[in-house]
């Protein structure tokens, strides 16, 4: 099982390693494309206040077992 859990660990760093290599040698953006656009918010304060709750609850209920708990 370790075997497995180490070659596992091995995959994920080449993963990393090889996409840390290709945004390096990614040429950046030119300086024409530094402005960006403005992003407008649709999304109303209420509803993401009421989402960021109840991602905050369901977080702290999976942490301490109330949900899923096994």
């Amino acid at each position: 099982m370790a075997r497995l859990i180490l070659f596992a660990v091995l995959v994920a760093a080449v993963v990393v390693a090889a996409l840390t290599l290709l945004a390096a040698l990614r040429p950046g953006p030119a300086a024409a494309d530094t402005t960006l656009p403005r992003r407008v918010d649709t999304m109303p304060r209420s509803f993401r206040t009421i989402s960021y709750t109840l991602l905050l609850v369901l977080m702290v209920g999976i942490t301490t077992g109330w949900i899923g708990g096994l």
